[in-house]
């Protein structure tokens, strides 16, 4: 067997770390362990659903390497285009209001360990699978990330007092969980 062609070799390395900065190793590597978070701090909710949004705002990036159904793909940039502008939105509280740090997530040294290892592991396992079972793995793993950033944009509101943030969060929570019910129907048929 002889080498692979060089356009292989670099597409495939493109592949992998698109994959590894999907699920958020870039984001999680720098951050530094802080106080745990608390009603006095939560800014730190608002890091999480940042970082969040801006992972799964580029989920639809990942079709590029792996081809799939239409119906996977549309599903998926509707998910990449709410997260933007959720993201987006998020970017313009924090311009009119310094204190709300996006970048300050306040994780202890065990959950960025944790989420590394496990952002390894789902790149590994969507890297190696095709087909069905690639369009399962991802699905898996848009169900856990749109349950969590519904729950947390619900639990960053009920602590939010601005009237327009709170709608925002508001809003963004129900969104999540509408994505995440297309995303469950689209299992279910797989299932079949």
């Amino acid at each position: 067997m002889g080498k692979p062609p060089h356009g292989r070799t670099t597409k495939a390395l493109q592949a992998f770390c698109l994959i590894l900065w999907f699920f958020g190793l870039g984001s999680i590597s720098g951050s530094e362990p802080k106080a745990p978070v608390t009603a006095t701090n939560d800014h730190h909710g608002y890091a999480l659903l940042y970082d969040l949004l801006g992972d799964e705002q580029n989920v639809s990036k990942l079709l590029i390497i792996k081809r799939d159904r239409p119906e996977l793909k549309a599903l998926v940039k509707q998910i990449s285009e709410q997260a933007g502008k959720a993201h987006k939105e998020l970017e313009k509280f924090a311009k009119h209001n310094r204190a709300l740090n996006l970048k300050d997530m306040a994780l202890p040294t065990g959950e960025v360990e944790t989420r590394k290892s496990i952002a390894k592991e789902k790149a590994k396992q969507l890297l190696a699978e095709k087909g069905k079972d690639f369009e399962i793995a991802l699905l898996l793993t848009q169900n856990e990330a749109l349950t969590y950033g519904a729950h947390l944009a619900q639990t960053v509101a009920r602590m939010e007092t601005d009237p327009e943030r709170n709608r925002f969060l508001q809003q963004l929570s129900s969104d999540l969980l509408d994505l995440r019910n297309k995303v469950v129907r689209m299992l279910h048929e797989n299932l079949r």
